[in-house]
């Protein structure tokens, strides 16, 4: 019976730490569902839980928000996929690891308690590119070859082809199809979108994001679902400005003044 005793009582620890693992969906419009691994997609509802292994999907004029165990929230805009690649949090000790995959699509991502005890161990994929994170605010879209990422609050190291650049607050970086990479001011990469149809496709998809501020301000900064630990300090970008920037490094990857567009639009 003690043998029985100790096994029951290491599956409850299993199954503690595994609970652990998930994130809660706090606000839905349209078509979402996720799917684990071959299993058959399951719709996704407010209040429904979403673990490691997960791929979320949503449709067209789709989106959702969910809020991880450390405080870590994410946005997805329509017909985006993400996969939550890993997600662990113990929180007696306020670390883990987190990997998110943006396979296609649109997502805001404000980190939690992860990336301010291990900030290490926090990253973003989105198609061939990694994103290191240093606690922040930043959003990506990736669409048709083409990867955008804007920072609104901390810094991020992007890395791309065996190059990795710095892209702090208010600064964003876009990759092209043919490989070329450029950064500069919000500013300046959203007048660089303008130029190209998939561009302004990017920019119509930044705007869905953005319309999803209040449901993301709404549950961020705050505590984590559980009610332990916390988000790091940062918080939405605000402001207007403008530079000018002077091309610097190889593959195209140019510099410029601070500052990010009052909207996407």
């Amino acid at each position: 019976m003690k043998k029985i005793a100790g096994l029951l009582a290491l599956f409850a620890l299993a199954f503690a730490e595994l609970a652990l693992a998930s994130a809660a969906v706090t606000y839905i419009t349209g078509s979402v569902t996720a799917q684990a691994g071959t299993a058959p997609p399951r719709v996704v509802r407010i209040g429904d839980r979403v673990n490691q292994g997960d791929t979320l999907v949503t449709g067209p004029a789709s989106s959702a928000v969910m809020k991880f165990e450390d405080g870590q929230v994410a946005a997805l805009g329509a017909n985006s996929r993400l996969q939550i690649t890993t997600y662990r949090y113990d929180r007696a000790t306020q670390r883990g690891n987190s990997l998110l995959s943006l396979v296609s699509g649109a997502m805001r991502s404000i980190t939690g308690a992860i990336a301010r005890n291990n900030p290490q161990n926090v990253a973003v994929r989105a198609a061939t590119a990694t994103i290191g994170i240093r606690g922040t605010d930043f959003t990506i879209v990736t669409m048709a070859g083409m990867i955008f990422v804007e920072v609104n609050g901390g810094v991020i190291d992007f890395t791309f082809n065996g190059q990795t650049i710095t892209v702090d607050t208010g600064r964003a970086v876009l990759t092209l199809p043919n490989g070329t990479v450029s950064q500069g001011t919000i500013n300046q990469i959203y007048a660089q979108l303008q130029g190209t149809p998939t561009g302004r496709e990017i920019i119509a998809a930044l705007g869905g994001l953005t319309a999803l501020s209040n449901e993301i301000n709404s549950i961020f900064p705050g505590t984590p679902t559980q009610g332990e630990g916390g988000p790091s300090d940062t918080s939405p970008g605000t402001g207007t400005g403008s530079g000018v920037g002077t091309p610097t490094g190889p593959s195209g990857i140019g510099g410029g003044g601070g500052g990010r567009p009052a909207s996407p639009n």
